[in-house]
């Protein structure tokens, strides 16, 4: 019994001294030189990015959180992606299974986005991974570098999951699958279509699948008030998403015009799509 108490009391002692240096070590982080060295790394490197950063420090469980993180293109910095906080930490679970993983929340935009992912060599950018992302209640409005991509207006709230895995390395060695519903928004078209210069919808349903560096979606269905679009098709992707090929059919809907239905397709290139309606 005594030893039983000597014991006890030794490992309360022991984990009360890991509690107080891991108190220490956090109230003595060197964020603002963990801040400054993370700067330089990314100008050095990818001297075309700008990386803008307030803060960063440990958390509580063990992890890193950074606050207020601007991302974008220094050509263009009107197109920028930033996120209020983003938080990560180990996946301890693979972790100890000798894995390397780790889970991220990013809050943005008026929602949250949680992801996860793992690696099945420990200490290999290469291999076998598996990823997932949620995310919820993102105002698409307020992201400038989404409106840059699309060369368009796009607003709506977002929500949906996607997953991937595959090996570490070419897009066409990764396999994945997109759902999405974006509701109450606008798009602003590039060309009129069917008399509009911009849809306004209720609701967008979207389902994809990437596979061998393509895009195949498998369900697109955008509801509004005056119109209805079904889309299903291909997207050839390319390093210059701008010259990623369309090869889309489905059909348009007029709501207000006794339901008038006339096929439609997209072919040409993403930054400059053309637009059939037959």
């Amino acid at each position: 019994m005594k030893l039983f108490k000597i014991s006890r009391a030794f490992f309360g002692y022991a984990l009360a001294g890991v509690l107080m240096l891991f108190i220490f070590l956090y109230l003595r982080f060197p964020g603002d030189a963990v801040k400054n060295y993370l700067k330089a790394s990314v100008a050095s490197r990818y001297p075309e990015l700008l990386f803008v950063l307030d803060s960063i420090g440990p958390t509580i469980p063990p992890g890193m959180a950074m606050e207020n993180l601007t991302i974008g293109f220094r050509g263009r910095p009107e197109a920028v992606l930033h996120i209020n906080r983003l938080a990560f930490a180990p996946g301890w679970l693979s972790v100890i299974q000798g894995k390397a993983a780790v889970a991220a929340t990013a809050t943005l935009y008026g929602g949250e986005i949680k992801g996860s992912g793992e690696l099945a060599k420990a200490f290999s950018s290469r291999g076998p991974f598996l990823s997932t992302v949620r995310f919820e209640g993102l105002r698409l409005e307020k992201c400038l570098l989404l409106q840059d991509i699309l060369a368009s207006q796009l607003s709506g709230t977002l929500k949906g999951s996607f997953t991937a895995t595959g090996d570490a390395g070419p897009l066409k060695n990764v396999a994945g699958k997109i759902e999405a519903t974006l509701t109450n928004g606008n798009y602003q078209l590039l060309d009129n279509l069917a008399g509009f210069d911009k849809i306004a919808f209720s609701r967008i349903d979207l389902k994809m699948e990437l596979k061998g560096g393509a895009l195949k979606i498998t369900s697109l269905t955008v509801n509004g008030d005056k119109l209805r679009i079904t889309l299903k098709g291909n997207i050839l992707l390319a390093a210059d998403l701008q010259e990623s090929r369309l090869d889309l059919t489905g059909s348009v809907e007029l709501q207000g015009a006794g339901g008038r239905r006339m096929p439609m397709t997209i072919g040409g290139v993403w930054g400059n799509p053309t637009v059939k309606l037959m």
